[in-house]
């Protein structure tokens, strides 16, 4: 059994998959503070795509989106 099937690395891709998806939650949120506080359509346009971004990769990763949910 290699070490990527045992349960310890189980655990340890969890605990990663949940750092990653605080990461992402962290900057999904100061993304969207600085679409609010932008001086420029522009500039709130940039930081909201950026929040929607962050959140499409936060809820892939923590396994609630499917890319194909819509279709």
């Amino acid at each position: 059994m290699s070490s990527e099937q045992t349960p310890e690395a189980g655990d340890g891709r969890t605990v990663e998959r949940d750092r990653i998806v605080a990461y992402l939650a962290f900057h999904e949120r100061s993304a969207r503070a600085k679409a609010e506080a932008a001086d420029s359509e522009d500039s709130r346009a940039y930081q909201t795509t950026i929040a929607n971004a962050m959140q499409a990769m936060r809820e892939a990763i923590a396994g609630g989106f499917h890319w194909k949910a819509d279709l």
